[in-house]
């Protein structure tokens, strides 16, 4: 068998909608290293809550975090490489949003701390070692932000392109529906993956990578293999090469269940 690097996001994609991975999911993704596949995590969540998921899969050494902003090698436990936003970028995107949008509540990941304004919105479980701070701009270091954080009123997919649009220098995406997210021009999953592809002897087409949000896509559409969930985004869905079931359904497991015979 032709030997694989399989690329999985995380929420709504690899883990079910308590944020678990199940059984059936450990088994297939031990099974797929036993064939000799390489199996990465690709995910826009900081390092701090990827570790348990990459010790929970085994033999998942090297994951890339904040959506290619930074990528971490567990078993030596340190940064591999850290792609941050340049302190031109982070201060006039501050003023920016500030202008246009006067209730902005805001976050960055710096580095490997988490940073929000007291009025950011995180469930407990994703921000209880966050640094707490009145206003963003007056507790950031800004050479050490890896990934911004918008949040308005609403929901992300309906204010994203918003934010967007006022930030034409940024790629600016989701991952969820709670904030959207910022980085420096040409930081996605994408370009982390192409870089640690390369460094594995994987070209383009020996790689397959699953997602289920538009932060993904960049990710699948260089993918040799592009894997949609069931319960993905429209976007994603449409771009996808195929669609297996859906996250709560081990759609992943499925598939790889199939590669792996």
């Amino acid at each position: 068998m032709e030997r694989r690097m399989i690329v999985c996001d995380l929420d709504g994609t690899l883990l079910d909608s308590h944020g678990l991975v199940s059984e059936r999911t450990r088994l297939a993704v031990r099974r797929l290293h036993g064939a000799g596949h390489v199996f990465v995590i690709a995910t826009a969540r900081p390092v701090r809550d990827t570790r348990h998921v990459a010790m929970a899969l085994g033999g998942t050494p090297i994951a890339i975090c904040g959506n290619g902003s930074i990528t971490f090698d567990f078993v030596r436990d340190e940064v591999v490489a850290f792609r941050p936003l340049t302190e031109a970028h982070v201060v006039e995107a501050l003023a920016v949003l500030r202008d246009r949008f006067p209730g902005v509540r805001l976050g960055a990941e710096c580095r490997l701390e988490l940073v929000l304004e007291e009025s950011f919105y995180v469930p407990p479980a994703l921000s209880w070692t966050a640094r707490r701070v009145p206003r963003l701009e007056e507790a950031l270091d800004r050479h050490a932000v890896g990934k911004l954080m918008v949040q308005l009123d609403g929901t992300a997919r309906h204010y994203y392109e918003s934010v967007r649009g006022l930030l034409g220098g940024c790629e600016v995406t989701i991952s969820a529906d709670v904030f959207c997210e910022v980085m420096r021009a040409g930081v996605t999953k994408a370009a982390a993956l192409e870089l640690m592809a390369g460094s594995l002897g994987f070209a383009f087409r020996d790689v397959i990578a699953f997602g289920d949000m538009p932060n993904d896509l960049p990710m699948l559409t260089w993918a040799g293999t592009a894997v949609a969930v069931a319960n993905a985004h429209p976007a994603v869905l449409a771009s996808a090469d195929e669609v297996t079931a859906s996250n709560d359904d081990d759609g992943v497991a499925e598939w790889l269940e199939r590669l792996t015979g």
